[in-house]
């Protein structure tokens, strides 16, 4: 199957710091990658190279072969969706409205019949009907990350980027909101990339993990051959107990003695 997004040899530094080097990963339409590192590794500026927000300083990004430099934003909006870490905490809108503006790359000068039956099904989907008319301020963290996901699905793009999407999630909704991630990927066809730090969900749910240390590719694969206990030593500075419990990858970390 050839790729439908590419990350090509992708560099970027500020100055003389490099923070990305020699990046490449391709994925398929309908394939889940895990974007996991520690701290500084260098996820959060792959994450900005994909949407469009930096540009790399050498290689590229393709979306079905084209360079996604030359997008239009408006172009670029309805291929690729964004939930962030966080939300504003102030945003000045009810959980309808907030959702309804994904729809804003194909809505004309109101929303349609359609714009407003793909709304309501992804506030029903998750589980969030019963808040569909409440102000987002009054939401909890968790719950608006809930809704800027539904935001995100309504734009009903072909990619998927989630930076830390299980952040503000207790553990249920952590498993719920994954769960549907998957669902939708697999009966849409979406490519999607999450940036995670959790390395027993990362493994649970992702077709294949991007390991990146320090700007460089250190693991890509399957869990098993990505995360072996030697090389999370290596790269996190922690002894880990992998076991599986369930048919479930669970990731025990110990520091080092």
């Amino acid at each position: 199957m050839s790729a439908h997004l590419s990350i090509e040899q992708v560099g970027f530094g500020y100055g003389a710091r490099q923070v990305l080097r020699d990046v490449s990963v391709e994925l398929a339409k309908g394939d889940i990658l895990g974007l996991i590192g520690p701290n500084g590794a260098g996820k959060s500026t792959l994450v900005r190279i994909v949407l469009g927000l930096a540009s790399p300083s050498s290689g590229r990004v393709l979306l079905d072969g084209k360079d996604m430099r030359g997008m239009t934003p408006k172009a670029r909006a309805r291929r690729i969706a964004y939930v962030p870490q966080s939300s504003p905490l102030s945003f000045p809108a009810t959980v309808f409205e907030t959702c309804l503006l994904g729809r804003t790359p194909h809505m004309g000068a109101s929303p349609s019949r359609k714009d407003l039956a793909v709304v309501e099904d992804l506030l029903g989907r998750l589980r969030l009907e019963d808040f569909a008319f409440r102000p987002m301020s009054e939401l909890s963290g968790g719950e608006r990350q809930r809704v800027m996901l539904a935001r995100a699905l309504a734009q009903e793009t072909d990619v998927l980027v989630l930076d830390e999407p299980t952040s503000a999630l207790d553990i249920g909704n952590q498993l719920f909101t994954l769960r549907v991630v998957a669902e939708i990927a697999r009966e849409r066809g979406v490519t999607a990339l999450v940036a995670i730090h959790d390395l027993s969900l990362a493994a649970r749910f992702s077709d294949s993990l991007l390991l990146l240390d320090k700007g460089a590719v250190v693991g890509h694969g399957d869990w098993q051959e990505t995360l072996t206990e030697a090389r999370v030593r290596d790269v996190y500075g922690v002894d880990v107990e992998i076991g599986i419990l369930r048919g479930v990858p669970v990731f025990a970390p110990h520091e080092l003695t």
